[in-house]
């Protein structure tokens, strides 16, 4: 059997549980996830090997129709570009509530148009009924031109496996473009701060999480351990006291529950230093965007 590997983008709304779905198809936690939108900010690749099969999964930045600073235009692009470049299949995930009219148009301008699309109703587990199902596919099978439409339930496993059947099978004939060892095109420094970000988002509310900005300074492997030592900026002082939090409890607390995360994603035993710095207005500054990743 000749073997086949593509590209698989996984699109969608913010909070839709596309990063959780990316997790289900790896069957290990690649991917940073929360409750709160905009917990991803960057492309991630996440890659399947099976014996005859590759897939190149691409998560994105949920869609934001508009952007409210530099920063959200940034994820825009970043989300724009993973649906439009090199994409195989592409993966569409809804949640199980009947979408606005604006949300639908947003989605069914980025999808792309030359690929099969799948759409994925998430959180199958929160429907009500079949009446209810039956008015979130007619919403946006039609508009979206869905070439099959699966309900499944990324965070429970229900019905993923269906979803992963149906991406290999259609993947075109082609040799791997990774290792078949690999996981990701990503190294450990990068996963690293996604970590530290998504126990802030675990961990702080309000404007807290979104005013974070996540840099790995060091990420050093011993044969002991591996030490890393990452900066938070934010945007005000008062932000920088919140994250803190009374004699450095608050921040105590975001480390020791990174590090957890740290070690049970590469194996090996951590320590992790975090600091807290202020960096005014940072999601309106291009170059501290150019300098934390999210401009080329």
């Amino acid at each position: 059997m000749a073997h086949r590997a593509g590209f698989v983008s996984i699109l969608g709304l913010p909070n839709a549980g596309k990063s959780t779905l990316l997790n289900a198809f790896l069957g290990r936690r690649l991917s940073g996830v929360s409750p709160k939108p905009q917990t991803t900010r960057h492309r991630i690749l996440g890659i399947l090997n099976t014996p005859d099969c590759q897939a190149v999964f691409v998560d994105t930045p949920g869609w934001l129709e508009k952007a409210g600073d530099p920063l959200q235009e940034a994820l825009r692009v970043q989300s724009k570009r993973a649906a439009r470049e090199d994409a195989d299949i592409a993966i569409l995930v809804v949640e199980p509530f009947k979408p606005t009219a604006e949300e639908v148009t947003a989605m069914a301008r980025l999808v792309p148009k030359n690929c099969p699309l799948f759409l994925a109703v998430n959180k199958a587990d929160l429907l009500k009924g079949q009446d209810q199902l039956d008015a979130v596919i007619g919403a946006w099978a039609p508009e979206v031109k869905a070439t099959e439409v699966f309900t499944v339930s990324a965070l429970k496993g229900m019905d993923v496996d269906l979803l992963k059947e149906a991406v290999l099978a259609l993947l075109p004939e082609s040799p791997p473009f990774y290792d078949k060892e690999q996981l990701s095109d990503r190294w450990e420094r990068f996963f690293a701060s996604e970590f530290v970000r998504e126990q802030i988002f675990a961990l702080y509310s309000a404007e807290i999480p979104h005013a974070c900005a996540v840099v790995i300074e060091e990420y050093k492997e011993t044969p002991r351990r591996d030490l890393v030592f990452a900066t938070v900026h934010v945007e005000r002082e008062s932000q920088k006291g919140i994250l803190i939090g009374k004699n450095g409890e608050a921040l105590k607390k975001l480390t020791e529950r990174a590090q957890a995360a740290i070690e049970q994603f590469t194996g090996r035993k951590a320590v992790l230093e975090v600091w807290v710095k202020v960096r005014k207005d940072w999601r309106k500054d291009m170059r501290s965007l150019k300098e934390f990743g999210y401009l080329e």
